[in-house]
């Protein structure tokens, strides 16, 4: 009968989170390589449990998309919320692109290409066509404000989720293809409230890695301040536009959002390569 030391010695593949492997005993076996994915959601003093034990190791991951999760602010102050992908990138020259993605319409994928990659992000050949795949539907003047949800924490915007509602019919999403996704949790309570039960409804956070035909986003935001809160966090933003593998729908406030550079940039790209949309098109009664 083996026990889990041998077992791990004559393993040639050996798979586990970094403190799941040290605990497993892996930190008493020289091993060839070490392969970390989603290396972008790794802290450095846990990938520090199984580096000295590896003869080479592999980073694959993305540090333009959301950081390690760290609730501690002492550890943010120390600078722990950088993932080991991001120093290694400031530190190694042996850096290689995979630059060619497989999952989307290149119009959805150019403004993070133009924005985050320099450009280099290529689209697999069976994806380009050219119908349109990127919309924004623009609220500015519409009176819909954001609003504090019942928690008086997060935020919604019930006039963004009566849009969403007349698009998922006139577009004719059908639910099980279609994702909502906003940075509020306020906004995804609400939308599970209204919006089809078979339908994913989800925060960017919780929607990182995954994939739908179609994906709406609210933006939520619209106040007279032009305050932007977590979309200030451009990664999150970068991660929310490349989840759609057919066709984005982005709601929001150009008033608000667009006093923000970024957000005035990916304005001026879906003008220019989308089809820009305004709220007065819709029911608003």
């Amino acid at each position: 009968q083996y026990n889990e030391e041998k077992l791990l010695q004559e393993a040639d593949v050996i798979a586990g989170t970094p403190i799941g492997l040290y605990d497993a005993g892996l930190h008493k076996i020289n091993f060839d390589q070490l392969i970390i994915d989603e290396a972008g959601q790794c802290i450095e003093p846990l990938a520090w449990c199984i580096f000295p034990f590896a003869g080479k190791i592999v980073l694959a991951g993305d540090h333009w998309q959301l950081p390690p999760t760290v609730l501690s602010d002492a550890a943010m102050k120390a600078g722990y919320n950088q993932s080991i992908l991001e120093i290694a990138t400031q530190q190694i020259s042996n850096i290689h692109l995979l630059n060619i993605q497989y999952r989307m319409k290149p119009v959805i994928a150019g403004f993070s290409s133009e924005y985050f990659y320099n450009g280099l992000l290529q689209t697999a050949p069976h994806l380009i066509n050219t119908t349109t795949h990127l919309t924004f539907i623009d609220t500015a003047g519409s009176g819909y404000n954001e609003t504090r949800g019942p928690d008086g924490m997060s935020l919604q915007n019930e006039g963004e989720l009566n849009i969403i509602q007349q698009l998922i019919a006139a577009e004719g999403f059908l639910p099980e293809e279609t994702a909502l996704i906003s940075p509020y949790s306020g906004q995804v309570l609400k939308a599970k409230e209204q919006l089809p039960r078979n339908m994913r409804i989800s925060t960017i956070d919780s929607f990182q890695g995954q994939e739908k035909q179609n994906i709406i986003l609210s933006l939520v935001r619209s106040n007279e301040d032009c305050e932007i809160g977590f979309l200030k966090d451009y990664r999150r933003m970068n991660v929310a536009i490349t989840r759609a593998k057919e066709k984005l729908v982005v709601i929001g406030d150009s008033a608000t959002i667009g006093a923000d550079a970024f957000y005035q940039a990916f304005l001026n790209y879906a003008e220019q390569h989308g089809n820009y949309r305004t709220v007065w098109e819709f029911d608003m009664s």
